[in-house]
């Protein structure tokens, strides 16, 4: 695999290091990331931002950080990211198997159970049209709400 610029090829070898090669490098392997791993909902590149990803934080925020170099992200490396999710700009996900080379782990809990609310026709409009307002579904716009408590 090339990284997102095409610049290098970014290959997991078979003792769990990454072998990043370039005609102007010498091949250099990198080890995984040490320590605690931040849990993220998803990892993605959007082409709007070539030198950085964007992340989905655990409580559904989004942020970016630099792509460059590999490292374990802390705090200080995610930026504030306001515009829309990546997933509604076409971007690619970031491989799992690099999650690990940033510090990074993907939350792999799915929203599987269903809660059933009993609603007036009214409250349901007024939730929709809220939702609607959010850039956000009403299913997205309940798990939020749900997070923060």
């Amino acid at each position: 695999m090339s990284d997102k610029l095409g610049k290098y090829s970014v290959t997991e070898q078979n003792d769990g290091k990454l072998l990043v090669q370039h005609e102007s490098i010498n091949d250099r392997e990198i080890e995984p990331a040490h320590g605690d791993y931040v849990t993220v909902n998803g990892v993605w590149y959007i082409d709007a931002l070539p030198t950085c990803a964007i992340v989905e934080l655990i409580d559904g925020s989004l942020a970016k950080f630099f792509i460059n170099p590999f490292r374990k992200l802390v705090e200080k490396d995610f930026t504030a990211y306001k515009s829309y999710h990546p997933k509604k700009c076409k971007g690619q996900p970031l491989p799992e198997y690099l999650y690990r080379f940033y510090g990074l782990e993907k939350n792999n809990e799915s929203a599987t159970e269903v809660i059933h609310v009993r609603v007036t026709s009214s409250e349901k409009k007024k939730a929709e049209n809220y939702a609607k307002n959010e850039g956000k579904s009403v299913s997205e716009l309940i798990r939020g709400y749900l997070r923060g408590l």
